[in-house]
């Protein structure tokens, strides 16, 4: 299998074990002790979901959650090359989830399948692509952050209708990109005034 499989980990709440669920692997739910055992036996299990024994590509991401007064936060960051700058963007949401000024304003992004907000901790050079495969074919959303020059973080939402999935292009406020496009370039068509006002924008892959 050529695609790339997202792999979605996180840990139950009480920390006693790792969860794994994929949007390549729609119906997937795997749960090992911990996050050696669960890498271990993750070729095995995708090779019995797809019935196919292998290689695949896949790229880990993990999330953390937040309970807040206006609802539940989950902040997912990709373990690879950028994982420095997504983490310090993931703190950033971290904090402003403890801050009362600002942690009501982060649930109001659109809810994902599960009905949770989850905030993707991006970087300019993540294409709309990348976002909208770790988006639920069925029906899903999530918002990116990306960090701007370390001056602020821009948010940008997702929303997987599949009643408007197009092949190659994802619509954001009614205007193709193709899935190349970097995040670099939607920041770019953003209108931003001030480092605390930011356009958000609805997205449909």
């Amino acid at each position: 299998m050529r695609e790339m499989i997202h792999l979605i980990v996180r840990p139950s709440l009480d920390g006693a074990e790792f969860y794994a669920t994929s949007p390549q692997a729609p119906g997937l739910l795997y749960g090992r002790p911990d996050l050696d055992r669960l890498r271990a036996d993750l070729p095995e299990t995708l090779g019995f979901y797809f019935d196919h024994p292998g290689p695949f590509q896949v790229q880990e991401h993990h999330e953390h959650h937040h309970e807040l007064r206006g609802g539940e936060l989950v902040v997912r960051t990709a373990l690879d090359k950028h994982l420095a700058a997504r983490r310090a963007t993931g703190d950033a949401l971290s904090a402003a989830a403890k801050d009362a000024d600002q942690a009501d304003a982060l649930p109001a992004a659109p809810a994902g399948k599960t009905g949770e907000v989850v905030y993707i901790c991006g970087v300019l050079s993540d294409t709309v692509g990348w976002v909208a495969n770790q988006l639920d074919p069925r029906g899903d959303a999530a918002t990116v952050a990306v960090s701007v020059a370390d001056l602020m973080i821009v948010t940008v939402p997702f929303v997987h209708d599949p009643a408007t999935v197009h092949g190659g292009v994802v619509r954001i406020a009614a205007r193709p990109y193709a899935r190349d496009t970097r995040l670099a370039d939607l920041v770019r068509a953003l209108k931003i005034v001030s480092p605390a006002t930011v356009t958000r924008l609805s997205a449909c892959a």
